[in-house]
Parts: C-alpha cells; structure tokens; sequence
C-alpha cells in the first residue's frame, strides 16, 4: 500500500530528527566509579555530553582525588552503601537511568556479597521506576564460562532482568587499565610483556572511559537497546601485536613473553589460572568492526589510541595516574 504524502513527511522527519542529547535522559545515577576501573566511566559520560549524573560512595571525602575531580566536574556525590537497603532510596530519588559499573571491589575471586547487593539495587530501582538500567557485565557471560567471575555477573544480569527492569546488558571485554597496573607495566617499560596467552590468539580489548561513552550512547537511544545484550570491545589484537604497539609508543623493543599458565597454580591463584585458560582456549568473541563501524562510531577507543591518550611510555605515571 502506497504512502501518502502526510506519511511521507513524517518518516522523513523520523530520519532528519538528531539523536537525543544528555539532557533528555534525565537524571542519571551512577554505582560503583568511584574507584579503581569505574573512576573513568564518568569521563565517558561527561565527553558524551551527560552531565545530570550522581553517584554513590560510601563516604563523600573530598581529601580522595576521584571524588574531588568528580564533584569539580559537576558529579552530585551521595552517600549510600549496598549493603543497607535503606540508604538507597534518597540514592535513587528522581532518578530516570542508572549505569551501574559493579557491586563489589574488583578481584579474580568474586565477593559472595555481590549478588545480594544486585538485589538490593534492583529493588531500589524498581520502586523508583527508572527507566533504563545499564549494567556492566563481563564478555562471555552468556556463554557457561565455568568462570567464576564471569558466571557472577551473569547471575547479577538475571537479578536485573527477574525483577523487571528494562536492561541492557554491556557485557566487557578485557580492560586496557589492566596492563597499566604493577604486576604488569614495569616489566613492559623494560622491554618485556610477560602475558600469558599465545602469541597469536586475538585478545579484545576496551578502555573503561569507552564504557561510559557506550552507556551514554545507550541512553540516549533507549528504544533501540533496552533488551539488548552488547559483547563491548574497541579492538582486538594478539600478544604480538600489542607488543608491537608497545614498542612504537616506547621507541625501544618490546618482546612477548608467553608465560607458563601453571606457575600461577604453584602460587595458589587458581581463578587466575582458569580465567587464563579461558582466554587461551575459548574468549571473547565482541564484533569489533560492527561495533566500530555501524554500532558505535567514533566511539570506541583503540589500543595504539589508548597508549597515546594515557601517555604510556611516562615512567612517572602509575595507575592511579589514570583515574578521573
């Protein structure tokens, strides 16, 4: 059947109309950046154009230099703890969208705590009728990781889901933070990449400030993606080849160095070492150039793009170095 011309113009409008902007989102609240790989999630939003955000802490100090560059930027702080339900409704009052970065610290072993916590979060949400919950889960959770992790976060997603909420899901690959941290960088400045993965299998990687880009995005387009669940990388590279980014940004070379995965059983971190078995035999499997051409354009952060914006190859910077 034929369009007639007052159809026409409006699915022409349709395609004139711009994207939302930050403002029509609303209040936003954000859980778990105040620290550690969450700090930088509020950079995304903030460069996104959303700056209605409040987060919670346990504590508003403003003597912490996350919550000071925070609240500079226009972050309203607010105290609340997961663990007492009671805290969380002053939290979520006049609250429309919620990023939620995670319910406990960050560890190889996941806190038993941390689903009770998604519990307590989804019940506030749900009596504060939000319109849209976007939770950072892990890359691979729909896929019986058999990682205890992982397979954590999928059962806070099914928290979520169980009490109505109308989700999405930005399931994460591997943070590029990571190889910013002491266990790893040191040893890179010096000319090694000690990583225990081969030197050929392709690792996908995305930044934390992408995360918070990302959900930006995802809340400015609610109707396209609440119900959706978004395996989330901005590249994929193998050992070799980060080594090989390594070594431009540092002006030396850097080698990598297949580390034997069961020395980490001989030193009695046995998540580590089934979390790299995953990745050496099974992983991520994020469409990195859907996600980048189609899905989330300019959006995403390369490898070789991340070690120039947190100026890799600067001795004198450490990880807390990159917090927001």
């Amino acid at each position: 059947m034929p369009l007639d011309n007052g159809q026409i113009n409006q699915e022409l409008s349709a395609l004139d109309s711009p994207k939302k902007t930050g403002a029509n989102i609303g209040k936003v609240l954000l859980i778990g950046v105040t620290g550690g790989t969450g700090a930088n999630v509020v950079k995304g939003f903030v460069e996104q154009g959303v700056t209605n955000l409040r987060a919670i802490t346990r504590k508003i100090d403003l003597n912490r230099p996350s919550l000071a560059k925070m609240s500079d930027a226009g972050v309203e702080l607010v105290e609340a703890n997961l663990d007492d339900e009671d805290s969380l409704a002053p939290a979520f009052a006049d609250i429309s969208a919620v990023y939620c970065h995670a319910t406990s610290a960050d560890a190889a072993k996941p806190d038993p705590r941390e689903i009770e916590r998604a519990k307590r979060v989804a019940q506030a949400a749900k009596k504060a009728n939000i319109k849209h919950f976007v939770y950072n889960s892990a890359g691979g959770a729909d896929r019986n990781s058999r990682i205890s992790h992982i397979e954590q976060k999928y059962k806070v997603e099914q928290v979520l889901k169980e009490a109505g909420l109308p989700t999405t899901m930005l399931r994460a690959c591997l943070f590029m933070e990571e190889f910013w941290k002491q266990y790893t960088r040191p040893s890179i400045l010096k000319g090694v990449f000690p990583f225990s993965i081969q030197p050929n299998k392709p690792i996908h990687l995305i930044t934390t400030k992408d995360m918070g880009r990302v959900a930006a995005d995802v809340m400015k387009n609610d109707s396209k993606y609440i119900g959706q669940e978004i395996e989330l990388a901005g590249d994929v590279l193998t050992p070799k080849q980060m080594a090989e980014e390594f070594s431009k940004v540092q002006g030396m070379t850097v080698v990598h160095k297949e580390v034997p995965s069961w020395i980490f059983l001989l030193l009695l971190r046995k998540e580590l070492f089934d979390l790299i078995q995953w990745y050496r035999n099974k992983g991520y499997q994020a469409d990195v150039q859907r996600l980048r051409e189609e899905e989330f354009p300019g959006l995403l952060t390369t490898f070789s793009e991340f070690l120039a914006e947190t100026n890799w190859a600067n001795s004198g910077l450490t990880y807390e170095s990159l917090n927001f």
